[in-house]
């Protein structure tokens, strides 16, 4: 049953984000067609703004998960009841302050940015309206939050999911007919009001002895909050400083070149942390019975991520300028050193998957604040630096030297002191080989596609689906004879019961 759960609940996710993603390629050329970059540039910049105002929420959502780990271990109905309706209350002031904090911060948005065509005032309402969107979710935490933790995070996913596609195929529908940005961001706010809706008619009937209206509320996942900003913070400055750098330094036209490769990558960074996803509350419920279990599920994770970073990273190096030229016809500038730092960024994201998934499970965030504070920092001293010497580029591979850094080298070593109590050298000496055939993989595969033309988008996919193909078999025939294949012949075992 428990491994049926957590195929359902990638399944549910990673079907409908590809449907999303295929969709979003398409809804961008649109936006640019008919808004102009300038308008995609400012469409971006609003997601990375409204980030940085929901700092307010600290990262909650992880402490309410890992507070929920063990009561529904013992099935201890009242206190997840307890623990639901603090939820409740807390999440809806919450959504409450953000949406006042955005309207407030909206007058100030006109002011980071460069240079730019629109009216003040315009900047400020659109700025309002997008905040008004991303605020919904805040009232419903509670119920995506026993979904996940009961392992069904797929009803959650599938309304979310189909929610977005919906989104995706009205905005395009709504552009081409020639409605407005500011009509397109109020379908926004409708859309995902009715998606969270029928999340919640979806707990009324699936978890009737589960409620948010208890008396008695237990507020001790808010304890978590001094830790969890550190971390918060962390994640702004990680995965939302590069626009508003690149706004300020070089533009709103950097922003839509730095967004549409960062689209791409971003889709691709989605797919695959719904491994992470998937695996989170078997991994968390697991820590409470079996360690030994564990660091084996950790290791064969750790094997399964190097394989898939190394068949997505290497051809992606070299499909992305091809695919941007083709597809947007020339209208978005190109560069093979963008490409490159951002499929670098990509595989170590994909690296430490792992790491970031166990710390979340086993709720390590004291532990690991130190290793969110170097990010941070080395992330934006590096970003400010770069950015000067060689624009988007130095800004992407700020965050790619940051995350190694911090989230692969120095959690990792958390991990192995407080969950496996090992020492790390066997993990850092293991990886050494996966590292080399990667660095081998990508110096041949320059090679051939030094003598590789492709005119058109039917050729682009044909070369790039057939490299792909092959190349996945060599590098698992490789991993084969290095004896690293486990996960494909265990993949069950990742997901059975603790």
């Amino acid at each position: 049953m428990r491994t049926k759960r957590t195929f359902l609940n990638f399944i549910s996710e990673i079907i409908p984000l590809i449907i999303v993603s295929l969709l979003g390629i398409f809804k961008l050329k649109v936006f640019i067609q008919v808004l102009g970059d300038e308008t995609l540039g400012l469409y971006q910049l609003f997601s990375q703004i409204m980030v940085y105002v929901a700092l307010v929420d600290g990262g909650l959502s992880s402490a309410v998960l890992y507070s929920l780990y063990k009561p529904n271990s013992s099935n201890n109905k009242k206190k997840i009841n307890e623990i639901l309706s603090a939820t409740f209350k807390v999440f809806n002031i919450m959504g409450a302050i953000i949406f006042f904090i955005a309207a407030i911060v909206a007058f100030i948005v006109p002011f980071l940015i460069k240079e730019n065509s629109f009216d003040y005032l315009y900047i400020v309402l659109t700025f309002i309206l997008f905040s008004l969107s991303n605020v919904v979710s805040y009232f419903f935490v509670p119920f995506t939050s026993l979904y996940e933790i009961k392992e069904k995070k797929y009803v959650v996913s599938l309304c979310i999911q189909i929610g977005q596609i919906v989104q995706n195929i009205l905005e395009i529908v709504l552009l081409l007919i020639g409605w407005s940005f500011i009509s397109v961001l109020l379908m926004h706010s409708v859309v995902k009001l009715l998606s969270n809706l029928a999340v919640y008619f979806f707990f009324k009937r699936d978890f009737k002895e589960y409620n948010v209206h208890s008396k008695k509320k237990d507020y001790s996942f808010t304890k978590q909050i001094k830790h969890l900003m550190v971390h918060k913070i962390n994640g702004l400055i990680s995965y939302n400083i590069d626009v508003l750098i690149i706004s300020k330094v070089l533009g709103l036209a950097s922003v839509a070149i730095y967004s549409t490769y960062n689209y791409i990558i971003n889709m691709l960074r989605q797919m695959l942390e719904k491994i992470s996803g998937a695996t989170l509350a078997i991994i968390g419920n697991s820590l409470t019975k079996s360690v030994d279990k564990s660091y084996d599920i950790f290791y064969e994770l750790n094997s399964m991520v190097y394989f898939l970073s190394i068949i997505i990273c290497v051809p992606l190096t070299f499909a992305l300028n091809s695919f941007i030229n083709i597809w947007y016809e020339g209208e978005i500038f190109t560069s093979f050193l963008i490409a490159i730092v951002f499929s670098t960024y990509l595989f170590g994201y994909i690296i430490k998957i792992p790491i970031t998934t166990f710390v979340n499970a086993a709720g390590l965030f004291k532990e690991t604040k130190k290793c969110a504070i170097m990010d941070t920092v080395i992330n934006l001293v590096l970003s400010l630096v770069l950015v000067w010497k060689i624009g988007i580029a130095g800004v992407v591979l700020a965050t790619t030297i940051s995350v190694l850094i911090a989230e692969y080298f120095m959690k990792n070593i958390v991990i192995h002191k407080y969950i496996f109590k090992k020492n790390p050298t066997y993990f850092y000496l293991k990886n050494i080989k996966f590292i080399v055939v990667f660095l081998v993989d990508l110096f041949l595969t320059s090679l051939l596609f030094k003598f590789i033309t492709i005119p058109n988008i039917f050729i682009w996919f044909l070369v790039y689906i057939i490299f792909f193909i092959v190349n996945s078999i060599i590098i698992y025939i490789i991993f084969k004879l290095m004896k690293e294949n486990k996960f494909i012949y265990r993949y069950k075992y990742i997901f059975r019961r603790g």
